[in-house]
């Protein structure tokens, strides 16, 4: 692909993402034959600057636009499922507000790699063709649409719960989500300036929510990232609960309840083995999938599952909601806590977790590396001395020139020696 990466077009505005790139990609959304588009961004600087210039694209071809203001991921991909529209969410996720992206949506669904070849021809080789421009319109209610649909699916609680909306996405709905859910709700980083977005908060900045949890004795924190697809918890002793404990979570009680399809979850190559033997014991099978929320997305549908995601957080309940969203996911747990009269604790207590590591290396060329022979027989021969029970991932960054080098173990020991020895090696290749 040209323009399009694993999750849309990513850059830098006025960099790779320039006001001319971005208006004809609004032109070019004429290649998936739909009149009605519905627009939403994050809370970065860049939003407006983007917004604006896919929009000029658009009308300019005779496509009508909806703007719906500042919402999350997933509440734009339920209006544009709910609504049968092309959906454009302006947002680089977890990224700084220096960054931003666009992702495109075919009726609140991710696009085929058809679709988005015959976007690219489009945006290379624009038609001259003349016809009517569209309507523009701006819509502010969207995101009581999508809060209303989360709030069918909600209990009440008497929990102390704190949210970090990372100055992003979720700064106005988790607020309306949750004022349903409990009287004692703390919000913290819900002040967006267009530069603050993820900035020391959020879903990859854990510090923040862990010290107000402890601060004021709340039971639980959640914290969202930018664009509010992902979740990641605190408990009430400042422990990070991360996507795969989450998914642990709702994965025993929905078996509990004889909800959970085919008795199997879809999570990433990267899950620590000490929860997928903690899974196993209960009966339920990992179906491990490569790095990436499309393979995530792809598993669970394919094998008709209940839920999956990754550590990250982007965790995708099916049978409920077709993607990721970090705020019904948190709402889920809740209901989950309420509804069993138990804390996180009592659901994690019997779980080992193994030691990882992981470490980034900049290389010159990834594919070298990755069919090096000396390091697959290293992998070989470190996976002979620990007798099979770990796990060692080596694989190249889609975005970045890096390797990552990432070891799994019981012993912490061993992950500190045989990563340095993993690493050293590919620094020498």
């Amino acid at each position: 692909m040209k323009y399009f990466g694993t999750d849309g077009i990513r850059g830098i505005p006025n960099e790779k993402l320039t006001v001319d790139l971005v208006t004809k990609l609004g032109m070019a959304l004429t290649a998936l034959n739909n009149k009605n588009v519905v627009l939403a961004t994050d809370t970065r600087l860049s939003k407006d600057m983007l917004a604006q210039a896919i929009s000029a694209g658009a009308l300019s071809k005779g496509l009508n636009v909806e703007f719906l203001g500042i919402i999350p991921t997933p509440a734009l991909i339920y209006y544009s499922y709910v609504h049968k529209a092309t959906g454009i969410m302006i947002t680089a996720s977890h990224n700084p507000y220096t960054d931003n992206g666009i992702k495109v949506l075919k009726n609140g669904i991710k696009l085929s790699e058809e679709d988005e070849l015959k976007i690219e021809s489009l945006i290379d080789n624009p038609k001259e063709d003349k016809t009517e421009i569209g309507k523009y319109i701006i819509n502010d209610n969207a995101k009581e649409e999508y809060v209303d649909f989360i709030k069918k699916h909600i209990i009440k609680t008497n929990l102390k719960i704190v949210l970090d909306t990372a100055n992003g996405a979720t700064y106005k709905t988790a607020e309306m989500i949750f004022n349903d859910i409990t009287s004692n709700l703390t919000i913290i980083a819900n002040n967006p300036d267009g530069y603050n977005i993820n900035n020391g908060c959020g879903s990859t900045h854990l510090e923040l929510l862990k010290k107000k949890v402890l601060e004021i004795k709340a039971d639980i924190g959640f914290a969202f990232d930018g664009d509010g697809d992902r979740v990641l918890a605190v408990d009430k002793n400042g422990n990070i609960i991360d996507g795969d404990m989450l998914i642990y979570i709702l994965a025993r009680y929905l078996k509990q309840n004889n909800k959970l399809n085919n008795n199997s979850i879809a999570l990433s190559m990267m899950s620590n083995l000490g929860l997928i033997k903690s899974l196993n014991e209960y009966g339920i099978n990992v179906i491990e999938t490569n790095v990436g929320d499309k393979y995530i997305v792809k598993a669970l549908f394919e094998n008709h599952l209940s839920v999956g995601g990754e550590n990250s957080g982007h965790i995708i309940l099916p049978d409920l909601f077709h993607t990721g969203d970090g705020v019904f996911v948190a709402s889920q747990i809740i209901k989950i806590l309420e509804e069993t009269n138990t804390s996180i604790d009592d659901w994690l207590k019997d779980v080992k977790m193994y030691a990882d590591k992981m470490v980034n290396i900049k290389v010159n060329d990834k594919k070298a590396v990755l069919n090096n022979q000396k390091l697959f027989d290293t992998v070989e021969e470190i996976k002979k001395e620990l007798k099979n029970d770990c796990k060692i991932i080596i694989r190249a960054s889609g975005t970045e020139d890096l390797i990552r080098v990432s070891v799994m173990a019981q012993n912490e020991a061993d992950v500190l020696k045989y990563s340095e020895c993993l690493v050293n090696l590919v620094k020498s290749i």
